[in-house]
This record gives C-alpha cells, structure tokens and sequence, in this order.
C-alpha cells in the first residue's frame, strides 16, 4: 500500500509547476478579517482563517500581469486530508468564470464560485462551500493557463496559510442549522459556562472555561479525528465526528485527552479533577506532551467534549443527570443491601451517582428515522463499550424518553442512568434475601444545563422521562422491560401495610467545618400504636455513591401512639468527620426501620454534600485590551485542621493562560491566604477568570470573577 506521501506525489494535479506564458499569481489574500466577522470566527486564535460550511467567503489573487477575461482560465483547488482525490471528494476543482457565475458539482455536493470584481492584476472570488462539506483543514492552490495553448499552465500552491472549514449552525442546508440566535450563542459562541454538580438537594454551577477559540483547541479537535483514524468522508456527518470524539477524549482504547481515577488520594505531579478550571490547561498539556492527561472525572471529560466539539462548530452543552444510575447488567435496576441489624452492606451494593455529567449536542440524524433530529446526549466519561470501544451516544433525547432503545446509539444505557428501580433487600445470616422495599422513581432527577444568556439551572428533565408516576412514564418503562435481563423474575410483591410515614431531614445549606444533624420525621397516621424500630448510618462517600469510611451509626425504639409524630436525630460533630472528609465534601446517609406488627418497612440511602466557602477574586474596576493589570484571590480554611499541599488554578479565555500557585506550608485553621496574578486582556467584551482551591484535605472550592474588557480606549468622562 502506498504511503500518504507517495500517494500525493503521484497526484499530477497536486504539482506546483511555473512554467509558460500563464499567470503567475504574486500572492493571496483571505482577507481573514472580514470574511472571520462574516463567519463569526474572529476569535479563534489561529493565524489561518476559519470558515463555515455553506457559507461564502472572499479571496484575492494577485497576478504577475493584466487579467485577460477573453484568453486566461482560472481553476481554484481545495484539498484536504491525508490522501486526497477528486473521485474521493478531498480534491475539489472549481473552474473560475471570469465573465459569469460557474457552478460545479463533485461528490462532496455543490460548491460554486463567482468573479466579485477584476482590477488589472488582482482577481476577487467568492467560494461557497456546500454545506455537507468534510469539515478539515484545506490546503489551496490556484492553476492557470491560456486559451489555445494546451499544456501550458501555473499551478500555485498557498504554503503559509490553510483554510479550516468547520460546521455551520446559521446554514439552514446544515445538519447542525439551530434557527434560534440566542442558542447559537449559547451553545456556539460562549466562551463561559456552568456545569452542574453536588446532590439533588444541594447543587451548584461549576465555572468552566471552555475556551474552544484559544490554542490549541481547534488545532487538538482536529488532532483528535486524526487519531480516531475518522476516515474523510465520514468527517460530513456529526454522528460519526461525535462517536469519535467520545472514544477519544477519555484514554482507555488510544491515549485520548483524558485519563479518569476516582479513589481518594491522587499521586504527585498529577492534577486531581476538581482542580480543573477548564479546558485549555488540559488541552494544552495533551497537545505539548501527546498522552493522556492526570486526571479527569465525568465533569471534566463532559466540558472537554463541549469544547472540542463547540470549536468545530457543533452545538453542544454540557447536561447533569442527578441521581444517576450505573445499570452494568442490563437488568434496569439498582440493588442495595442491607443486614439483619440494618447495616448497610456497602460491597454488595449498585451505586448510584449522586450526579453524572453528560454532554448534548444538536443536529439532525439523518441515519434514523424521521422524527428524531435535536438534542443527542453522548457521554466520553469511560463507563461501557459501545461498538468493542469505550464510548457512548449519540442517542435522540426522544429516542430515550419514549424508550426506543433499539435506536443507535447506545439508547438503552443513557435509559437506565435516567430510569430505573432501586431493589432494597434485606440478607440473612445463612445467605438468602427478601426484598423489603423497591422505589420506582429513585434514579434521573433534576436534570440541569446551564440556561440560555443567563447563569441559572435550566431543568431538563422533561425532554428525558415523562412525569414521575404518568401513564406515559409506566407505559415506556414496562416497554423497555421486555429488554431487561430481570425479565420473568418476580420481585415485584404486593406491598404490606403503610400506616406510618418517614421523612428524611438532611443539610442542604450546612457548611463545611460546621457540626452535622440529620433526622428522619416520622408519623403514626392509623387508629393503634404502632412499635418502630431501626438505624440510621452516615458514612462519608464519593460522588459516585460509593461510601468510603462509616462516621456514625445509632439504633433507634419507639412507641408511638395513634396520631404521634417523633423527630429521631443523629448528629456528627466536625471533629468527628474533619479527618475522615473527603476532599468532595460528600456523605451517604442509610436508613432502615420496620414497623411492628404490620411488617411495614421503610429503606432510603440518601447523599448531601456540605457547602463550601467560595474564593475571593478580585481585579480593578477598568480594564481595556491589550493592557495588562494585577488580580488578588484569597481563600480562608474553614477547618479546625491544617490543610496541606493547597494549590491554586486560574484560568481565563484570551486573557489569563492556565496558572497553578502552590503553598508550601500548611494553611492553619482559619487563616487566610492570598495570592496576586498578572493577566492581560488580548480581546474586547465580557470576560471571566475562574479559580480553584484544592488540598488533601478538601477540594473543589471554586470562585469566578466576570468583567467587561474594553477598547484600547478611556470612556469619556460625562459626570457634570
């Protein structure tokens, strides 16, 4: 098989050749800025001009002599990838009229140019890509000769700049076309973001810094398609770019951006994933070292993919799932353990995420069924494989609430996080179980964006499930259950008798460094006393619901006559969780309680995280491009312990490159540490620094600061 570099040489068309009386083009002009305003490219750091597909964009060619429109023959090439031919559509010839508009089909669709204007020497041309072009990076030649004399010809390649061509979401002829403006901006063009994280009762906004218009994102997408061996053709459709840049952002099949590790300690020169401020850091470090990147988790891995995919021109945004499930046997449901003494039994146990991230990204499949274009959820974080690699989605939002998961892709997994049942049972000291509590709307909660202009959770539940308990939701779910590995088991008991309510009580605002109260509320709502007896147990844990270390358990007895109600506590003092924290701030509270004589039982896990403090940032009140200033952030130790290793991140998009400070000494309790930067702004409009905190004992304190940058201009003063 012939090597790329033998295969190009072996395309005549391919060959700079300066002889003959033809002309001789002098220079080119992209005209990088007016067409990057058209195409609403100008801010990618790229010294190449960035185009989108089905849009035209201008050249000017300079020529060794005076056009003559009656004798010389313009043709424009365009080439992209590694082994370009015109039968294969990477090759694009596209004969210059310089009387009319000339429009010439090719495999890759249609394509046209047209003579704006001939000034003597210099030629204007106008290109319009068809919109289902490869998006790639073109190189462009331009070839002439004179009417009459056959095998007289220049051919001129343009070695010092190539043309991106990326997707177009304005193109209404474009898979990827979104018709509202300010979702393009959104999901396009914003630079700043907000990924969900926390529990169901406590969450927060993460800042992110997407930067897809810093380098090296746009150079690192396109790194990426190369490395998934994404063959050219194939780089037309969003379907298979997005399957590529799953598989590829995460490491596990061939060294991609990212590597995961969820444990509680993290080794030395490595950045443990709640350190992140956003993606250019990551990228940046890919690109200079070419391996995989020390460390990720699902957040991390979801904002990598929205920028990657936002600098190709995709819409995309980053989506939490709350209460999310991990279904590794198909069987669409979630199983938890409990011993006769109302002890958890933490290794038999399913987890379920307090919270998983996801991304989405909008265009039409034109590989289902009409019906199901929009939204698509995929998800680069490694959890299962999908096609023999570790990968998942694109899978049509319809096609998951209505439960088709016979759909490509990988439906019937991103079901499952979203539904499912939690099967609590109880085993007895020889080995055998009963269930004793099943909950059928335990799992797919809250699931939350960033809304469009604003930094509020935009809750998008309603696009995946229908309403918990509906008719639809039921009907859907004993659909899929035809696909369920359970299929035959009979689990599903009739329920005993519930005369008593339980509610939990957990902190939703409590800070971290404070002491820690959770109650369970219950009431006897028959006519007889009523005997309750159980345990409740705190254990601190990690996001992904997996517990790490028992912080307190207490047994509970009680009567309660007809109509009482009783509040049972269980308190943790900070001293008694501060050294055993880990640096997420996550705990797991379990509860089992059975009622004498009906048998009834009540079972819940449920997590909370404590709030932390934010970071303190602060920069001067003007700030213009090009100028550059001094930033402050501070951060104080809510702990009655020292915090060691403390490390700050910072980054911002065109304005601050991804910085780290770290602390030699312990930060003591209470105390407060501050640290001065330097940044300058290299471009106008409304920027944001985001800052991280992380040490061994606690992490993922976080802290933005947004402010407009203006011209290199002082307002004028108009007070009077």
């Amino acid at each position: 098989m012939l090597s790329d570099e033998e295969h190009r040489n072996r395309i005549l068309t391919l060959r700079v050749k300066q002889d003959g009386a033809a002309l001789n083009v002098k220079s080119i002009n992209l005209n990088k800025k007016s067409n990057s305003d058209k195409h609403f490219t100008s801010d990618y750091e790229v010294e190449d001009l960035v185009v989108r597909r089905g849009k035209a964009f201008d050249i000017t060619i300079l020529f060794d002599r005076e056009i003559d429109k009656e004798t010389d023959i313009i043709s424009l090439q365009f080439v992209v990838g590694s082994r370009p031919q015109e039968s294969k559509g990477t090759l694009l010839r596209l004969k210059v009229d310089l009387n009319n508009l000339v429009r010439r089909y090719t495999q890759s669709g249609l394509w046209s140019t047209h003579v704006s204007d001939v000034r003597e020497q210099e030629l204007d041309v106008t290109v319009l890509p068809s919109a289902n072009t490869i998006i790639g990076k073109y190189k462009l030649y331009v070839e002439s000769s004179v009417r009459g004399k056959d095998g007289e010809y220049r051919r001129y390649e343009l070695e010092d700049n190539d043309i991106y061509i990326i997707f177009n979401p304005w193109c209404l002829e474009d898979v990827v076309y979104m018709e509202d403006p300010k979702q393009r901006e959104e999901y396009v063009l914003n630079e700043k973001g907000r990924i969900w994280v926390g529990t169901i009762n406590n969450n927060t906004g993460r800042p992110w810094n997407f930067a897809q218009f810093d380098d090296p994102c746009l150079e690192a997408a396109f790194f990426l398609l190369d490395k998934a061996e994404l063959a050219d053709a194939a780089r037309r459709s969003p379907v298979s770019v997005v399957r590529a840049v799953s598989a590829l952002v995460n490491s596990n099949d061939d060294d991609g951006v990212l590597e995961g590790r969820w444990t509680q300690d993290y080794p030395k020169n490595t950045t443990p994933p709640w350190a992140w401020t956003g993606s250019k850091a990551i990228l940046e470090e890919f690109m200079r070292n070419n391996k995989p990147v020390q460390y990720g988790q699902c957040w991390v891995f979801s904002a990598i993919v929205t920028s990657i995919l936002r600098a190709l021109g995709v819409p995309t945004r980053s989506v939490t799932n709350f209460q999310s499930a991990h279904d590794t046997d198909s069987s669409m449901t979630i199983d938890d353990h409990f011993d006769e003494y109302g002890e958890p039994i933490l290794w038999m146990n399913d987890s379920i995420w307090n919270f998983h991230v996801w991304n989405e990204s909008w265009f039409r499949r034109l590989d289902l069924p009409d019906g199901y274009d929009g939204w698509q959820a995929h998800d680069a974080t490694p959890q299962e494989l999908s096609e023999g690699v570790m990968r998942c989605g694109p899978a049509a939002l319809k096609a998951i609430k209505e439960g088709h998961v016979y759909l490509s892709y990988d439906v019937p997994f991103i079901f499952s996080e979203v539904n499912g049942d939690r099967i609590h049972w109880k085993v007895y000291e020889n080995g055998e179980m009963d269930v004793i509590s099943i909950d059928k709307h335990a799992v797919g909660k809250k699931i939350s964006t960033k809304a469009v202009g604003t930094y509020d959770r935009l809750d998008i539940t309603d696009l995946y499930k229908y309403p918990e308990g509906s008719a639809e939701e039921r009907q859907v779910v004993e659909f899929v259950n035809r696909y369920s590995t359970r299929v035959g088991e009979d689990i599903y008991h009739e329920e005993k008798t519930t005369d008593v309510s339980f509610s939990i009580s957990v902190p939703e605002d409590t800070q971290v460094g404070s002491d820690v109260t959770v109650s369970l509320i219950i009431k006897n709502t028959s006519t007889e006393v009523r005997s309750v007896h159980g345990r409740m147990t705190i254990l601190s844990s990690f996001y992904t619901g997996i517990p790490a270390k028992r912080l307190e358990s207490r047994s509970y007895h009680n009567e309660l006559l007809a109509g009482e109600k009783k509040t049972l506590e269980l308190n943790l003092s900070r001293k008694e969780y501060q050294s055993k924290l880990n640096p997420e701030a996550s705990f797991q509270l379990c509860v089992l309680f059975t009622v004498d004589p009906t048998g009834q039982t009540f079972v819940s896990s449920q997590a909370f995280t404590l709030s932390k403090p934010s970071l303190q940032i602060t920069v001067p009140d003007y700030i213009k491009a090009g100028t550059s200033y001094r930033g402050t952030i501070s951060f104080t130790n809510p702990l009655t312990i020292n915090l060691i290793n403390g490390v700050f991140h910072l980054e911002s998009s065109s304005l601050l490159s991804a910085y780290k400070h770290e602390f030699r000494k312990p930060i003591k309790q209470q105390e407060t540490v501050m640290f001065h930067f330097e940044f300058k702004a290299l471009r106008e409009g409304l920027r944001e620094i985001v800052a991280t905190f992380s040490s061994d004992q606690l992490g993922g304190v976080d802290g933005s600061i947004e402010f407009e940058v203006f011209q290199d201009i002082e307002p004028m003063n108009t007070d009077k």
